[in-house]
């Protein structure tokens, strides 16, 4: 949201702005500082100020720089765009939409600030009101490409895949070097022999891509390309060598996530359990949650259609409020991941429960049940349960290869590190599993477990498993979920829109000797593989 010709100049603004568009935002705020300090009527300035703040991820600073920028001109809606892009990134989704919703008020909006609204929708989860923003933001400047890919997004969370691939189709065209589009485009539908884009991929690969990332990127969608069409040997020699780039560029170590784990065991005993204070008094959330592409976005879609329930999506909420807890408690104090475990057990669960609720409204409004799948929630299960004594909880298991094969081959953004390596995946896969076994023992009766291959097997009679643990009446819906309208931003956004298919179980044994030393790791850890 800045318009200027950048370079060196007597004028401090204009350097300002030189050295934002290079992305040296510590250089910027100093100078940024001194300038609204010399002009605080300025309101272009605080502007500026607030998108050095949120480059800087200081979300606070970024709302109140925002804050006065929009109250010394109330009318512009730049700034009150932004102002919503700085509550979103602290996570006040309420307040994200409110002022979201004020700038749809607003005269002269302009494409920028149409698909920067888009963007805030996209991150509150409402994927329809995206969809809108982005459509505005082409029609007004439709050979901006940033504009196309983002409504090609929206196009794909709701399901409208079609449009979605025509879209990146010009993407791509327009901007050959953008790997990301290419990527998404081979998750929208199952390729064919006939109708692939296998050569336009491969050829890319050749040409020697110069960023590592545009490189997994195309190694992934080639590998998923190749599997389509049958063709097993390439498609793991594509998918292991994007793997094992995406590890080299990585500096996470498992032990790390071993060692965590191990800390929640340990603070988490039945003792410490039946210590804890009291819960919120409330019915309404239903945790899905399990290992990432075991089936969470399948059984989100069943108990969605629901007349009674709605959606959450992916909620970071819960690991949030408690976060916020554990800091109020504790202030000044430095908290890294093992103390904040330690400390987590000892705050106001009630508080924490409702928190929680009530910072999920902006999501959930007032429905009799939401459902909250993100799929880490398998972390804080104790937490949960303790604070939100009512909930439902609903863990996914999978055949452990299927489950990491799966995992293995899904090119994760920022989350799920240990998905590059047969040997960090196989010992992650064995502390999670240690970890359920754990939660089983000290909550008996609080986890419904359902099988990903019983649910592709028995469709009806495991969804009304399901509705009949929610405490619900059956709905004949519940059946049809694929024609579920909500919207799914996850790496199922494709599959959710099909009927149940039972071809992805067992997959993994077209692997078996590329996985081999992962499952000899599982193995020898005690999990059955056969």
């Amino acid at each position: 949201m800045i318009n200027s010709a950048f370079g060196q100049s007597s004028d401090p603004y204009r350097d300002i702005l030189f050295l934002v568009e290079r992305q040296r935002f510590r250089e910027a705020a100093p100078l940024m500082a001194k300038l609204v300090q010399q002009h605080p009527r300025e309101a272009g300035y605080w502007h500026l100020y607030s998108i050095i703040a949120l480059a800087l991820r200081q979300a606070g600073k970024a709302i109140e720089f925002s804050q006065k920028a929009t109250e010394l001109t109330p009318v512009n809606p730049d700034y009150r765009a932004q102002l919503a892009n700085a509550r979103l990134r602290s996570l006040d989704l309420a307040g994200a939409l409110k002022d979201a919703a004020a700038v749809e008020s607003l005269a002269g909006i302009s494409a920028r600030t149409w698909d920067a609204l888009g963007s805030v929708y996209t991150g509150c989860g409402d994927l329809v009101k995206a969809q809108v923003a982005f459509e505005k933001a082409v029609a007004l400047e439709p050979k901006v490409i940033h504009y196309q890919f983002n409504l090609a997004t929206a196009l794909r969370g709701n399901g409208q895949l079609e449009a979605a691939e025509a879209t990146y189709d010009k993407v791509i065209a327009a901007t050959p070097q953008d790997c990301e589009a290419y990527a998404n485009r081979s998750q929208l539908r199952k390729q064919t022999p006939e109708r692939n884009h296998i050569d336009q991929l491969k050829g890319l690969l050749e040409n020697n891509i110069a960023n590592w990332r545009d490189e997994v990127q195309i190694c992934f969608a080639l590998a998923k390309e190749y599997e389509d069409v049958s063709r097993y040997e390439e498609s793991f020699e594509a998918l292991q060598q994007g793997a094992n780039l995406r590890r080299q560029q990585t500096r996470y170590q498992v032990e790390g996530d071993l060692q965590a784990i191990e800390q929640i065991i340990h603070t988490f005993s039945q003792s410490g359990i039946e210590n804890a204070s009291a819960g919120y008094d409330s019915a309404e959330p239903i945790f899905i949650l399990g290992l990432p592409r075991t089936g969470t976005t399948l059984v989100e879609r069943i108990v969605d259609s629901h007349s009674a329930v709605r959606s959450a999506g992916e909620l970071q909420n819960f690991a949030s409020e408690m976060i916020k807890l554990v800091i109020a408690q504790n202030p000044g104090e430095q908290l890294d991941k093992q103390r904040m475990i330690e400390k987590s057990i000892a705050i106001d669960f009630a508080q924490l429960g409702q928190d929680y609720i009530n910072s999920t409204r902006p999501m959930t409004g007032q429905c009799a049940h939401f459902i909250d799948k993100l799929p880490l929630n398998y972390l804080y299960l104790g937490l949960i349960a303790m604070a939100l004594p009512k909930a439902r909880i609903i863990h996914l298991t999978r055949h452990p290869m299927d489950a990491c094969y799966a995992i293995y081959k899904t090119l994760f953004k920022e989350a799920y590190p240990f998905s590059y390596d047969q040997q960090d995946l196989g010992r992650y896969y064995l502390a999670y599993h240690k970890l359920m076994a754990h939660w089983h023992g000290v909550l008996p009766g609080r986890i419904l477990d359902v099988s990903y291959e019983n649910l592709v097997q028995n469709q009806e009679a495991e969804s009304r498993r399901l509705i009949d643990y929610c405490g619900l009446e059956w709905e004949e819906q519940c059946l049809q979920f694929y024609n579920n309208p909500q919207a799914s931003m996850t790496a199922s956004a494709a599959q959710v829109r099909q009927p149940v298919y039972t071809s992805s179980v067992g997959k993994w044994r077209r692997y078996e000797k590329q996985l081999a030393p992962l499952k000899a790791l599982l193995e020898n850890g005690g999990i059955t593989c056969s």
